[in-house]
């Protein structure tokens, strides 16, 4: 059984993931952390990735400063794409290789499941929202940024609307730690019910 926890940027959708791994006492997977561990200093995507951007996106240590990535590619579709299209699928096989490795059991942490059809993978998809202004604040807060930028990289994602079709439970983010676990039991307890010996 694999779950997985999709949103836009800063929804909250890590807390939500790990939430509902616990509940569901499957493992926990982030598709950042296999983005990360993919183009770590050596291997084959980091020389992918800095063949096709230039050695502006490395750190003083040699290392992809992601922030300055996310900078140019939010700022160029075009570029996003070449981007996703070196990672992705070396995210993929990554990503299969972990699943096999824990038994096809876990929730998942992806941004873009489904903007890359990954949603008809997995057997539940649950979709991580909250309302524009807290959006805008979290994402402001959390990398520094001015609003104009804050709103060009919210604007530069699938819009929620189109999102909500394809999940199949949503959780509202909106309020605080305990309105959201709250959401994430009722789900877990559903998910278990759906489940091949999963408890009533």
């Amino acid at each position: 059984m694999v779950v997985a926890v999709t949103g836009g940027i800063c929804t909250g959708k890590t807390v939500v993931a790990q939430q509902l791994a616990k509940a569901l006492g499957t493992a926990f997977i982030s598709l950042d952390d296999l983005s990360r561990e993919v183009t770590k200093r050596g291997s084959e995507g980091y020389r992918r990735v800095v063949e096709a951007f230039g050695r502006e996106i490395l750190g003083p240590e040699g290392e992809i400063d992601r922030k300055a990535l996310a900078s140019l590619i939010f700022e160029d579709p075009e570029k996003r794409e070449m981007l996703e299209g070196i990672v992705h699928p070396l995210v993929e096989a990554e990503l299969r290789k972990t699943l096999e490795e824990l038994g096809g059991k876990a929730v998942l942490e992806a941004p873009l499941l489904i903007e890359k059809g990954m949603h008809e993978e997995v057997d539940f998809t649950v979709l991580v929202y909250c309302s524009k202004e807290v959006q805008l604040r979290r994402l402001m807060d959390r990398d520094h940024l001015e609003v104009e930028e804050a709103e060009r990289r919210i604007g530069a994602q699938l819009p929620l609307q189109q999102k909500v079709a394809f999940a199949d439970y949503l959780v509202n983010n909106n309020y605080g730690l305990h309105y959201t676990e709250e959401q994430v039991l009722r789900i877990a307890r559903d998910i278990l019910k759906k489940s091949p010996g999963g408890s009533p």
